[in-house]
């Protein structure tokens, strides 16, 4: 039964209501042929009770068959004779002949339109009304599942296809929108600090430098201080703005030489390594002559998670290249403390910082921005550790 249903569904509409069509009027014609022919007999037997032949014939010498050619006959119907129960019967008869054909054609074709309507086109037109409703109460949690190859479930395949793509955009926005609220939030927490010491400096100039219990020295190292938390704060809108550009930056891919491309990889994270007195290990499983991707978006993702790992690395700094299913990607793993819980869940986020890094001053927005460029160019970032200890960074781009 399944296999004929799945057979039924991928007959093309215009094809299964051709056919449709012309079994009702095959049907109609059997049934009108049959029922016609039956009641044409008993018409023809009532009629015959009431039936008067007469004929008469002329002296003629021309015979047709052995028949007088001037022989004639009369057929009369004696109506005036019907009993009541035959009138009745011979006016059905008339009229079953004359109009139930034309209500059976009609009859038949109605009836296989229905069957028609009910076994191929409804199930697919309620499952796209019920899911246009729900889309227009904007729940996308659903899927819109009809199994077939004729229009309805092409026309079902493409509206589930904007569904999904509704609900992904719908989600990406939504994480957007937490995104900018968590870094609005980060921004708001990270000001209040700077501001503090500003405020703090500021009433104590407004307090004791009138009564000149401040020295010079002292005004002077205050104005230092301040100076410094303006130049904090102006480093962290510039950082802010930096983070809303990448967000709207444009990926424009082009070919590169894969040779050259990884040559200049190696030679910048040699530089990088030598810089901190680390060891550098690159290695590369690159087949294809050229990669098309954005130079400038691999190279800055790859130049972030590099300076990375060269802090916390203690000795030496291990980077792979790959390239797999149109998918480029860089693995970089040092052999430092490695990731904490609480960095592999939060590191990604815009201003984060651990105990560490905030004893260094940092920023905490290297792997957001590498996170943000890898899922503009297709691919994503995948934070870890590696079992000998230390840090792993992978992150991949579409080729493609």
């Amino acid at each position: 039964m399944g296999k004929i249903k799945e057979w039924y569904r991928s007959i093309p509409i215009w094809a299964t209501l051709f056919a449709v069509i012309v079994l009702a009027l095959l049907s109609a014609s059997v049934l009108s042929g049959a029922v016609t022919q039956t009641v044409n007999e008993q018409y023809v037997i009532l009629q015959s009770k009431y039936l008067t032949i007469t004929s008469t014939e002329e002296d003629s010498e021309i015979t047709y068959g052995g028949v007088n050619a001037n022989e004639i006959v009369e057929v009369s119907f004696n109506y005036e004779n019907y009993t009541e129960d035959d009138w009745r019967l011979y006016q059905i008869y008339s009229f079953i002949l004359r109009f139930f054909p034309a209500f059976l054609y009609s009859v038949c074709i109605l009836v296989f339109v229905l069957l028609f309507y009910f076994t191929k086109p409804r199930t697919p037109l309620r499952l796209l009304t019920k899911a246009s409703n729900q889309i227009a109460g904007n729940d996308l949690d659903f899927q819109l599942d009809y199994q077939g190859q004729d229009e309805m479930a092409r026309l079902c395949a493409a509206f589930e296809t904007m569904r999904s793509a509704l609900d992904e955009n719908n989600r990406q926005m939504l994480r957007l929108l937490d995104e900018r609220k968590q870094l609005n939030d980060a921004y708001t927490h990270d000001l209040r600090t700077p501001i503090a010491v500003l405020k703090g400096y500021t009433d104590m100039l407004v307090n004791y430098l009138p009564s000149g219990n401040l020295s010079q020295e002292e005004v002077l190292e205050t104005v230092k201080t301040m100076s410094a938390q303006v130049s904090r704060l102006e480093q962290f809108a510039d950082s802010m703005n930096t983070v809303q550009k990448l967000e709207d930056m444009p990926v424009q891919k082009e070919p590169a030489d894969s040779q050259e491309f990884l040559d200049y990889l190696r030679e910048s994270a040699d530089i990088l390594c030598q810089g901190n007195g680390l060891t550098c290990e690159f290695h590369a499983s690159v087949s294809a002559e050229h990669l098309f991707l954005d130079p400038a978006v691999v190279i800055q993702v790859y130049e972030n998670i590099i300076n990375n790992a060269a802090r916390f690395a203690r000795h030496k700094v291990a980077i792979h290249c790959g390239m797999t299913e149109n998918i480029f990607s860089v693995s970089v793993t040092d052999d430092g403390r490695g990731f904490s819980a609480r960095d592999l869940r939060e590191a990604v986020k815009p201003y984060y910082s651990n105990d560490a890094q905030k004893q260094e001053y940092h920023f905490g927005l290297g792997l957001h921005i590498c996170r943000i460029l890898c899922e503009k160019h297709g691919g994503k970032l995948k934070l870890g550790n590696v079992p000998e200890g230390g840090a792993s960074v992978a992150a991949s781009f579409s080729t493609i």
